[in-house]
């Protein structure tokens, strides 16, 4: 296949066109690859044909390159209480990456399933509501609300932003469960990933009590845990 070498092909395989939670690739590294094929030169149709995977879900795959960048680490195969990429790809049809962050945002702080995520893109597509009141809009509709607790924070150095940019989906999530370990060891259950330029943690009212309690600044103690580890091996 055009465009990628016989290791890319073997995990964009390994990849694909399988219900197991654990992949070599996430989604994202995935449509990376993928662009790299048709950018090449290699038909939708040859890439099918390759990886055993539908031409639709080629295309859906790909659209997540239109996704906000502070947004695409969010985005893996086990969905909830992460995206899964065919939530993300109907939030990548949003024009502006403004709307798309606080789509991302609500899905994970409310857990908006895949269907709740489409009526909210659509009645924007087709209104002038902002898409703030679309979201608020589907909250009506619902008959309960599960409340979770989102935090946020940027990465601040530059030197390991770089680094990060380097690491696979997968090296970037264990590092940021180390780093979130040390600073909460006591913390039972929460989710969060790690970008190049941001980390998103997620959790119930334990998560939300935790931090409220820390003596310091959690964006700022994981900023220092991330330059202590990363850069130490410079």
């Amino acid at each position: 296949m055009r465009g990628v070498s016989a290791e890319e092909l073997r995990d964009l395989i390994l990849s694909v066109g399988t219900h197991k939670q654990e992949r070599i690739l996430s989604p994202i590294e995935v449509a990376e690859l993928l662009e790299k094929a048709t950018n090449a030169g290699t038909a939708i149709q040859e890439i099918s044909k390759e990886i055993l995977l539908s031409p639709t879900m080629i295309i859906r795959l790909r659209r997540l390159l239109k996704l906000a960048p502070e947004i695409r680490h969010i985005v893996d195969w086990k969905g909830k209480p992460k995206i899964s990429p065919s939530t993300a790809s109907e939030i990548a049809c949003l024009k502006t990456l403004k709307e798309q962050d606080f789509l991302a945002n609500a899905t994970l702080e409310h857990g908006l399933s895949k269907s709740e995520v489409i009526q909210i893109v659509e009645v924007r597509r087709k209104s002038s509501k902002s898409v703030n009141e679309c979201v608020e809009e589907i909250f009506k509709m619902r008959p309960r609300m599960i409340r979770r607790y989102l935090f946020i924070g940027a990465v601040k150095s530059s030197e390991v932003q770089d680094r990060l940019s380097k690491m696979p989906q997968k090296e970037r999530n264990v590092l940021f469960n180390n780093v979130v370990t040390l600073n909460l060891p006591n913390l039972a259950s929460w989710d969060g990933s790690l970008g190049v330029n941001r980390f998103t943690l997620i959790g119930n009212e334990d998560l939300n009590e935790t931090i409220s309690k820390l003596p310091t600044d959690f964006a700022s103690s994981i900023n220092a845990h991330l330059e202590s580890i990363i850069l130490k091996h410079e």
